[in-house]
């Protein structure tokens, strides 16, 4: 946990999963990023599953969503799914529940990320996971998902579909166009790269301010420069758009989080993080 002005962060996951090293490195030897992050004996790394969640007064912000509840048996043992409750039961923790939520920033619609926006009724069917939010996400984004141009895009976004539908059902489904200041202290920046609108979330308050990275950095490792995953559509356009963000991150002392990093949740830069990649101050999963 961390506050930021009176905005207090809850650095929550939605479990830990596991994904083929290979991809999530893309052109960098094993040799290099197995030093950073070993792989178990089918080439997978462990990566969590950071949904922060940020509470200012009645308003409570979640980004992203985690795995949820639609995997498949078969895809909870690929992905080596442990969600140990999931977000609900951390949210639990801090003593809130899925209907306290008002707000998701979705930084994209990939499995990992937009999966838990919904949940099984009691009939089996499914339904808004958080029945009071507004749920946000980039309009290129949510075209390209739902009218898929190739093979590749339609294996990617195979599950929006039943993710989406119940939120524009339920009215709580919200396009943006392009950059946008949701509150006095949130707003939403387009990146790209991973994704056509990928999107990273910024709070600011009382001089402090907290960056998601979303997939743009995923883990400490994807700070280098030309580490990138194979899943990025665009890596010369995520490259750009991290080095952007990290040279704000670094000069003005910014929190930046991350995605899929299985040890640290977030921190900030250390001064020599553009050729260690580096952080202090860091928050770590308990």
């Amino acid at each position: 946990m961390i506050d930021i002005g009176r905005i207090r962060v809850h650095l929550m996951n939605d479990g830990f999963f596991a994904m083929d090293g290979g991809t999530m490195f893309s052109v960098v030897p094993k040799r290099l990023w197995s030093r950073q992050v070993p792989a178990d004996a089918e080439n997978r790394i462990p990566m969590s599953l950071h949904c922060p969640l940020a509470v200012d007064g009645k308003e409570a912000v979640l980004v992203d969503t985690g795995i949820g509840e639609r995997l498949s048996e078969r895809e909870r043992a690929i992905y080596k799914v442990d969600r140990r409750g999931g977000l609900i039961a951390r949210l639990r923790e801090i003593g809130l529940d899925a209907e306290d939520v008002t707000h998701v920033v979705l930084t994209h619609l990939h499995f990992d990320h937009a999966g838990g926006v919904v949940a099984r009724d009691d009939s089996g069917a499914w339904r808004a996971a958080f029945p009071r939010a507004r749920h946000f996400v980039q309009r290129v984004e949510l075209d390209a998902a739902e009218h898929p141009a190739d093979e590749r895009a339609a294996a990617a976004y195979r599950h929006v579909p039943e993710c989406i539908e119940p939120l524009r059902r339920a009215g709580l489904l919200e396009v943006l166009d392009g950059p946008t200041v949701l509150s006095p202290h949130l707003r939403v920046i387009v990146t790209g790269g991973h994704t056509p609108s990928h999107q990273c979330p910024i709070l600011a308050d009382g001089g402090e301010t907290f960056v998601h990275l979303g997939d743009i950095a995923p883990t400490r490792a994807h700070m280098k420069p030309a580490w990138n995953q194979s899943f990025d559509l665009d890596p010369t356009e995520t490259m750009a758009a991290k080095k952007c963000l990290l040279e704000h991150a670094a000069r003005e002392r910014w929190w930046v989080s991350f995605d899929h990093d299985h040890q640290v949740a977030c921190g900030r830069l250390a001064a020599s993080w553009e050729r260690s990649g580096e952080i202090d101050d860091s928050r770590r999963w308990r």
